[in-house]
């Protein structure tokens, strides 16, 4: 078989019978046709020629372009690939049985200062529909640690007012219940009450909608905080999903349980989780290091 005939074989397979989402199948085409093309170009055309070291070629030369994080996604991508290919072909041997992901670094999430953030939530706008719709915005995703995307895509049946919790579908369809701080609650109540239904010209069942009508975006989300954070001279690189980092800092700060902390924002490893107490921890080894009379010792004497 062909590297061809066996890729367009298997994007049909994930697209119609395992129909995974199109950006799924957009992510795998393309990293599957990169990989293709550079076997072809190794001058090898047939699904049973390629072996481990043709494949480990591969991953070395795209390492020089692309981050640890893409590359694991190409390597999942083709194991995939030769997985499908045996199963339907047993003639055809599987080269990836022995393929690992490379290490990733494990980096330390932006966080925003409580106080930063009060000042980001507390800013006053002009426009007071705009501020009302702006202000619910960000007091759900620091409030309740949502995802930007489940920002955007909150519905209202997924908002129950009276007992103060949001029902959030997140990553893989999974949904979890969150629950509303009073503050955050009464703003949203008021939103959908008032200025939703003025602009709600379209009949969406969104919870953010804008004047025209139409659904919220997460670059309309990122406007807003680059805006907020642009008029009070705070770093212009805070993002939607620094203030779910800042929620699960902050939590942990106040003794929230990382099990808590992990079922709130939906994680299914713990292990993601986890890092915030390393961030926690840097913290800790920060203010030891500023406040310590006898690390103010040796530093004095060091100078």
């Amino acid at each position: 078989m062909t590297l061809n005939d066996a890729l367009e074989n298997y994007i049909n397979y994930i697209s119609v019978v395992d129909q995974k989402a199109l950006t799924t199948i957009d992510a795998y085409q393309r990293d599957l046709n990169a990989y293709v093309n550079f076997m072809i170009n190794l001058h090898i055309d047939d699904m049973n020629s390629i072996t481990y070291d043709d494949i480990q070629k591969y991953i070395k030369k795209a390492s020089f372009k692309k981050s640890a994080t893409s590359i694991n996604r190409s390597i999942v991508a083709i194991r995939c690939f030769h997985k499908y290919i045996s199963e339907f072909y047993p003639e055809i041997e599987n080269p990836t049985l022995f393929l690992q992901n490379k290490r990733v670094g494990r980096r330390l999430p932006k966080l925003i200062s409580k106080e930063d953030v009060l000042n980001i939530l507390n800013f006053q706008e002009t426009n007071k529909d705009e501020q009302l719709y702006h202000q619910c915005i960000l007091e759900l995703l620091y409030g309740c640690g949502l995802r930007v995307s489940e920002c955007c895509s909150l519905t209202l049946n997924q908002v129950h007012i009276s007992e103060g919790f949001l029902r959030v579908i997140g990553k893989g369809n999974k949904e979890r219940m969150i629950p509303i701080n009073k503050y955050a609650n009464s703003l949203l109540n008021t939103f959908i009450q008032s200025v939703r239904c003025e602009w709600n010209k379209k009949r969406l069942s969104y919870v953010f909608i804008n004047h025209l009508g139409n659904k919220l975006t997460r670059q309309y989300v990122d406007k807003i905080i680059k805006d907020r954070c642009r008029s009070l001279s705070l770093n212009t690189h805070i993002s939607a999903h620094s203030f779910r980092h800042s929620f699960a800092s902050h939590m942990l700060d106040g003794g929230a349980d990382l099990r808590i902390v992990q079922e709130l924002l939906g994680h299914s490893d713990i292990s993601t989780t986890q890092i915030y107490t390393h961030v926690q921890n840097e913290r800790l080894k920060r203010s030891y290091l500023s406040a310590h009379p006898m690390n103010q010792k040796n530093k004095k004497n060091n100078d």
